[in-house]
């Protein structure tokens, strides 16, 4: 994935308090997006405006897990994300 300055969640998303989960409500379609706990993470941050290269490094500390493979899977979750629309280049 090539590296992005920022990006933000689509205006026309909401995620409204959930009890022990993430829920995404799309405006445009009328769909939940439930996220997984990690992936839940990995939201919270970019909404929070962290940089997505921050939130690989805070991760990796947090898990004691390797940087890299850290990477690998925010990567992964923001390309999907993208590609459903619910994050844009801010």
């Amino acid at each position: 994935m090539r590296p992005r300055a920022m990006i933000r969640p689509a205006l026309e998303l909401y995620w409204p308090p959930v009890p022990g989960e993430l829920a995404i409500y799309d405006t445009r379609d009328g769909r939940y997006h439930v996220l997984n706990p990690s992936a839940a993470v990995i939201w919270s941050a970019i909404a929070a405006e962290t940089p997505v290269a921050r939130i690989a490094a805070d991760l990796a500390a947090r898990f004691g897990i390797a940087v890299d493979v850290m990477q690998a899977d925010v990567d992964a979750f923001v390309a999907n994300a993208l590609q459903l629309g619910l994050l844009v280049d801010a």
